[in-house]
């Protein structure tokens, strides 16, 4: 678990209006990761972005024959437009992510997986459609996803607000429409993100010839087990013999090693499937996660804040 600097603005209180600008304009091309992507318009200008020589195929009204004259070379001028990307959210609402339950959340000051990945949908939702991107969100309740209603940054805040006041327990009135979940094996994206636990395995219906981003959402008391309450731990009642525990030094060490080795092997599952994997607590700086989603990636490159 990452805990900030005191004042520093944690996860649990991020809002769509939280900026993700990249940082790397011209890594998109190649990753497409924030969306809008950069294409290669074969248009005449006189300020052209970049030029090069023709191959045989290309339009021949857009040879530069001013270059030819002066050095008999044929010549392609072009310039950099950018296009809409076509993105889509999906949120796990399996009944894990309801936890932490409403009383420890209280106690520790914590918000449940469920409010922290709504707050994840929200904002990304929103900075997309600040870039003019095609947004769809899907709330995924067993085998059936429900589209949100949204269609431009002023829903995305207004959904935000609504949830916001309902302790971002979504209902009918939130969505438009349900559809299969398989029915999205043969619908691609330019990117698609998966926000969930992890807890019912990697997904098989994302179509694996999108660029996908798994943002794996934890609550900091699975990630951290210090919590644990010395006096309510056991040995395995299983076994014969096994006597209480005063302290619950081991217990607490054993939990801990089983949550990274269940981390390790279900992120190697998601990266031989898909591309990106990042893990995100209730706990975690927002300016980590704005930092994380501004990087260039490239196929292979995982990470952890």
């Amino acid at each position: 678990m990452n805990n900030g600097p005191i004042g520093t603005p944690l996860l649990k209180q991020l809002t769509p209006y939280h900026p993700i600008e990249p940082s790397h304009q011209k890594y998109v091309s190649v990753a497409r990761f924030h969306g809008t992507q950069k294409l290669n318009l074969m248009r005449p200008t006189r300020l052209p972005a970049n030029s090069r020589r023709y191959t045989h195929g290309d339009p021949v009204h857009l040879i530069d024959w001013r270059a030819y004259a002066r050095n008999e070379q044929l010549v392609i001028r072009e310039q950099n437009d950018e296009a809409s990307c076509k993105v889509l959210i999906f949120i796990d609402l399996s009944e894990s992510m309801n936890w932490p339950e409403a009383e420890e959340q209280k106690d520790k000051n914590i918000c449940s997986k469920l409010e922290l990945s709504w707050r994840m949908t929200m904002n990304l939702a929103y900075q997309f459609f600040r870039w003019g991107d095609q947004v769809k969100v899907f709330a995924v309740d067993g085998k059936d996803a429900r589209a949100v209603r949204m269609r431009s940054q002023v829903d995305a805040a207004i959904v935000f607000e609504k949830l916001a006041q309902k302790k971002f327990a979504a209902d009918d009135s939130d969505f438009v429409s349900s559809r299969p979940i398989s029915s999205f094996k043969e619908e691609s994206g330019d990117l698609v993100y998966w926000i969930s636990d992890g807890f019912k395995g990697v997904p098989d219906w994302i179509n694996p010839r999108s660029l996908s981003c798994w943002l794996q959402v934890l609550s900091s008391m699975e990630i951290d087990t210090n919590w644990l309450d010395p006096d309510f731990c056991y040995f395995d009642e299983r076994r014969v013999g096994q006597e209480f525990m005063g302290s619950a030094l081991l217990q607490n060490d054993n939990l801990h090693k089983a949550v990274h080795e269940w981390l390790h092997r279900i992120t190697e599952e998601w990266l031989k499937k898909f591309t990106h994997h990042l893990v995100f607590t209730d706990m975690t700086p927002i300016h980590q996660y704005i930092f994380a989603l501004e990087q260039p990636w490239l196929r292979g490159i995982r990470g952890r804040v």
